[in-house]
């Protein structure tokens, strides 16, 4: 009972005082396990490290206290969908007063991604942590001198992580209320894009060769060009739903639908276009021939523009 209402007057007293309680994090990213785009969130084993000093909690000797029974910054992972934590709820204390706080989080952390490059992206992820009901004029979070940062050999094969840097943040937790303080940790990852190009984009770009081979068989042979153009058509929608497994419900096209929309419609012209063609054969076989002759080149050159469009750009 006494040391709630100590922890309580401590808590008072630094409010009252000009300077802020100093809390040097250390953050550190063990492990990154998965990047769900389409659920928006990422799984990892992250370790946390708080430092700050205590001058009511001068002892004679080093000790290990409960983390209820003296004053801590009583953080929270904002971002935290699904964390356990592994280490004990303790706080380390030296004769000086000095306090260590030491959490490991595994789980699911929530992360808005801006997909609109897709799967050419990169993203900024983070690690987000906030000190309950403290604002910035009563603690203040700082880097700690021994700088965390990611492990070299990560569990996640599909990203290449990037750059990261870490950065004090101001939380509001519901609108006009107080900003409390807090700290972040953000790392950024690019895609690795080569699952995609070799299941989907390659495919793909055969499927739709196979529907310009119809401009070099016989226009005669109606039947056999118009059943390939449908096959083609079939083959390449089958491939959009598989697309759609990587991504949420998105209100824009990423660069995929795109390419994926627009070998979808050259298919479609195509179809249209071995029609017209054989339609004219029997009124204008020679301006059917010259349709046809130019369709070989046209429909290659349409998709060169869109490629050029959809991933260089």
């Amino acid at each position: 009972m006494k040391t709630t209402i100590f922890a309580a007057l401590l808590l008072v007293a630094s409010t009252l005082c000009a300077e802020p309680i100093k809390v040097n994090a250390f953050i550190y990213i063990v492990d990154l396990r998965e990047i769900d785009g389409a659920k928006q969130t990422f799984s990892g084993d992250v370790f946390v490290r708080l430092k700050w000093h205590d001058p009511q909690l001068t002892g004679e000797k080093n000790r290990v206290v409960p983390i209820n029974s003296a004053w801590n910054p009583n953080i929270q992972l904002i971002n935290r969908i699904t964390v356990q934590t592994t280490l004990p709820e303790v706080l380390e204390v030296d004769a000086s007063g000095n306090v260590i706080y030491r959490q490991r989080f595994i789980g699911q952390f929530s992360s808005s991604l801006d997909l609109h490059r897709f799967p050419f992206d990169s993203q900024t992820l983070s690690i987000d942590l906030v000190s309950l009901g403290q604002t910035s004029d009563q603690v203040q979070f700082v880097q700690d001198p021994e700088i965390g940062g990611v492990a070299k050999k990560l569990g996640i094969t599909d990203w290449q992580l990037g750059s990261w840097k870490t950065k004090p943040i101001s939380y509001e937790p519901i609108p006009g209320g107080r900003l409390l303080s807090g700290f972040s940790f953000e790392f950024v990852v690019k895609r690795q894009f080569y699952y995609f190009l070799v299941q989907i984009i390659l495919p793909m770009t055969l499927i739709l060769g196979m529907s310009w081979i119809v401009f070099w068989v016989d226009p005669n042979q109606t039947g056999p060009r118009i059943s390939t153009s449908i096959t083609s058509m079939l083959t390449l929608v089958a491939y959009r739903f598989l697309t759609g497994n990587f991504l949420p419900r998105l209100p824009f096209l990423t660069r995929l639908d795109i390419f994926v929309f627009g070998c979808t419609l050259l298919v479609f012209c195509s179809l249209i276009t071995v029609i017209w063609i054989s339609r004219l054969l029997a009124k204008q076989e020679a301006r059917a021939t010259s349709l046809n002759n130019r369709s070989r080149w046209l429909f290659p050159l349409l998709f060169l523009l869109m490629v050029g469009g959809c991933f260089l750009s």
